[in-house]
């Protein structure tokens, strides 16, 4: 009787050390599954911005990039590989603040590239995190401007005016002061993200020098020295996450939204669509819908080609604004 018993006490505790060791398997294989397989698997999205100026399309397109990756709930941290002279005073600003509220949401690494300057270099002050190449080229903080407004100064007789400057916004001293107090505000900007990292005066600042990506380092412009694969390391420490994946942010907006959103620093060079393609024009019709209701028109670049002159009955054409952060230092 007694040994029955043993027996019965041996098979039960082989039986519930099987059992556990079961569970115990189950739990690896869960878990193996999870963070290899699982759909809901972090990520690090990356966004690839090539040599690009900064002006009314390409900053549209970027941003649709950017919201991409800060509506996507997969996607825990963000790196921006960014190469750009800048461009356009109030296109670069509105990338400085896109950019700055993605990192409310998940850090954002910047890895500048062959240049970073001016515009470009505002943009990347929206970033938790900057890494620059040893030979980037980075800085170039200041404005450049070209006096008189956004009409041409000579019309005829018949155009009459309600002040001395309506035609031109101010007289070239005020220009000049305008100019000033837009440079000193993206100085200040500079100073208020980099903080106790930087290691140059404002005046040195506003010189409007580029610098090595070495020395941009040592003076506090940029973080570390690092590549794309650095910056993706840092992002996911900054979010946290051992076991990520990796989505390309450009090619995820391409499948979405099609040609639109293909190149960053050309959107208006778009393809023509194939003959008798009915379908998939039908389809991608759909997706242009679907794209304008989230966002408004698809590309803000392109909108200018056909607008209604509003002065159509003057001999005049309205141009740009003529306030720019953008490196112009080429062939000089």
């Amino acid at each position: 009787m007694i040994e029955t018993l043993n027996k019965l006490r041996r098979a039960l505790s082989s039986w519930y050390l099987a059992g556990v060791a079961a569970v115990i398997l189950g739990l690896v294989i869960g878990g193996v599954i999870f963070f290899f397989f699982a759909p809901g698997r972090p990520a690090v999205g990356v966004i690839n911005i090539p040599f690009t100026v900064i002006d009314e399309g390409s900053t549209f397109v970027i941003g649709r990039h950017l919201d991409y990756a800060m509506q996507d709930d997969s996607i825990k941290a963000v790196v921006i590989s960014l190469s750009s002279p800048g461009g356009g005073a109030s296109s670069s600003e509105r990338l400085y603040f896109h950019t700055s509220r993605l990192r409310e949401e998940k850090p954002v690494v910047i890895v500048m590239n062959g240049m970073v300057a001016s515009g470009g270099f505002m943009m990347a002050m929206g970033g938790n995190y900057i890494f620059a190449q040893p030979s980037s080229l980075v800085g170039n903080v200041g404005v450049v401007g070209i006096s008189g407004g956004t009409l041409p100064p000579v019309f005829p007789e018949i155009i009459t005016t309600t002040g001395p400057n309506k035609l031109t916004g101010g007289s070239r001293q005020h220009w000049v002061a305008l100019i000033d107090v837009i440079k000193d505000r993206f100085a200040k900007m500079v100073i208020h993200e980099r903080g106790d990292r930087l290691r140059i005066t404002e005046a040195q600042l506003l010189e409007g020098n580029l610098y090595a990506g070495q020395d941009a380092v040592s003076l506090g412009l940029a973080d570390a020295i690092g590549y794309t694969g650095d910056g993706v390391e840092k992002a996911a420490e900054l979010a946290g996450i051992g076991r990520y994946g990796i989505v390309d942010v450009n090619a995820e907006v391409f499948e979405k939204y099609g040609w639109r959103a293909q190149l960053v620093h050309a959107p208006q060079n778009a393809p023509a669509a194939h003959d008798g393609d009915a379908a998939a024009e039908s389809r991608s019709g759909r997706d242009d819908e679907a794209l304008e209701d989230q966002y408004g028109p698809p590309l803000m670049g392109a909108l200018g080609q056909e607008q209604v002159n509003p002065l159509s009955e003057l001999p005049i054409e309205i141009g740009q604004p003529n306030i720019y952060y953008l490196y112009t230092g080429y062939g000089h």
